[in-house]
């Protein structure tokens, strides 16, 4: 019996301690992001994500990738993927590397996507790790909020103070809209509220939201009259 159960210990051991390709983010060393999210706010319009995934398996392998938007909300985007062999353009919601990406024990492979936003919105895309039969090996997510043109400054609505504690009061006075909406949702797109305002002066009780930024949209209709995000403390 205790040579049965030294035995059974030597194989669960083993079997935890199966290596894996860690996926790393450059922007938080040491931290493993095999199966999480990694969320970045921009505001500016082209930008870098460096990443790398290590082989730890303790063996050879090849690698490859495969990219797949998951949601896009209201974002122009265009993006582009490196690796260690080169810089790719993306097409489609749905993109894999063209060629192998050979890795021996120990080293690691560049995974580089570069995005360009010709307007502001959230985009959510997982990025595979594919074996040599296109089979998934694991994964990550990039949720960004990007800000670039989401202001619109000459817009007579008024909405503050930002960032806010308990209340975003949003001023309608100078407009004569009707069946004005407000809409919010978080960096994921979910939503979060969608309500009816008055003509004039709003007051709304956030005070229950979890600290973080939130995108808003004002509209009348079919009509998009203003968007923007705010801070909630």
């Amino acid at each position: 019996m205790k040579h049965i159960l030294i035995s059974l210990s030597f194989i669960f051991s083993s079997l935890f301690c199966i290596g894996q390709i860690d996926i790393l983010w450059d922007d938080d060393p040491g931290v493993i992001y095999n199966g999480q999210t990694i969320n970045i706010v921009k505001d500016y319009a082209g930008f870098d994500v460096y990443m790398h995934c290590q082989n730890n398996t303790g063996s050879a392998v090849d690698i490859n990738f495969r990219r797949v938007i998951l949601s896009n909300n209201d974002s122009i985007f265009s993006d582009q993927f490196c690796d260690n062999n080169l810089c790719y353009s993306c097409f489609g919601s749905d993109w894999t590397t063209p060629a192998l990406n050979p890795l021996q024990n120990g080293d690691s492979c560049l995974m580089k996507p570069t995005f360009y936003f010709s307007n502001g919105g959230n985009v959510q895309i997982r990025y595979y790790i594919l074996d040599i039969n296109d089979n998934p090996i694991d994964s990550v997510d990039v949720n960004i909020m990007n800000t670039v043109g989401i202001e619109e400054s000459n817009n007579p609505i008024s909405v503050y103070p930002n960032p806010i504690n308990s209340f975003l009061n949003i001023d309608l006075s100078l407009n004569s809209y009707n069946a004005v909406n407000l809409k919010i949702h978080d960096l994921k797109g979910k939503d979060i509220l969608n309500l009816n305002l008055k003509s004039d002066q709003n007051s709304i009780k956030l005070n229950d939201l979890n600290s973080g930024i939130y995108l808003y949209k004002i509209y009348n209709e079919e009509n998009l009259l203003k968007k923007g995000k705010f801070i909630k403390k």
